[in-house]
């Protein structure tokens, strides 16, 4: 099973924010406290508050310590038979955790940019430029491909253009629930189908004044893309 949880950080009020960074390690809550702005503190706080989420729900144990890979990848110190990974845009904040490599990517609105779309489209996507064109947005593309370089732990010392996300199998691509937001996920090994198969998604809301997530089955907030075959 993999496990995809979704939040809007906007929903927090100010009580509940300090109740999940309370529970969240030291180190988070220091590189939350220097970010200037009130929705960067809030991000940084919920992406690692999922986690412990998912974590509780699906293992139950203790939490291991989180580290940078090689290539600043968050990862779990040492050997552990679980892998995860998180991302967040804006306020919307998404984090999924799996028993292999995991890539996930949210991105809000991308206006269409001819010389971005250049920079960053692999040969085999090229042939979808009218549909990003028509559509005036590249975060689905952007989504698909920063979540492949996320699972494969090397981040941008990929070039983007080196990434055919539509000549692979592996990354489903959704909109959320708000307007003009997208995300993908990528996982080591699968295809799409046995990856959509697989897939559980909470799409959770905080309980007011506590460090605690109430869950919704979140495929009524996710609507699937069939990109490859568009």
């Amino acid at each position: 099973m993999i496990d995809l949880a979704i939040a809007r950080a906007g929903l927090l009020d100010e009580t509940t924010f300090e109740h999940l960074r309370a529970a969240v390690p030291i180190e988070r809550q220091f590189k939350s406290d220097r970010f200037h702005r009130q929705e960067d503190r809030y991000t940084s706080v919920v992406a690692f508050s999922l986690l412990q989420y998912l974590w509780q729900e699906r293992v139950g144990i203790p939490l291991p310590e989180v580290v940078l890979g090689t290539f600043g990848k968050p990862q779990f110190q040492g050997p552990c038979g679980w892998h995860f990974n998180w991302s967040h845009d804006d306020s919307v904040c998404a984090c999924a955790l799996a028993p292999m490599p995991i890539g996930v990517d949210v991105q809000s609105r991308i206006p269409f940019d001819e010389g971005l779309f250049e920079q960053i489209a692999a040969q085999g996507e090229r042939r979808y430029r009218d549909r990003f064109f028509r559509e005036d947005d590249l975060s689905p593309l952007w989504t698909r491909k920063e979540s492949v370089v996320k699972r494969t732990g090397l981040g941008l010392t990929t070039p983007l253009r080196n990434v055919d996300t539509l000549a692979t199998a592996d990354i489903a691509t959704f909109s959320y629930e708000m307007k003009d937001v997208h995300l993908s996920i990528s996982a080591e090994g699968l295809s799409e189908q046995t990856l959509l198969s697989r897939l559980r998604i909470r799409d959770v809301r905080p309980n007011p004044g506590s460090a605690g997530w109430r869950a919704t089955p979140g495929e009524q907030c996710l609507r699937y893309l069939a990109m490859r075959s568009s």
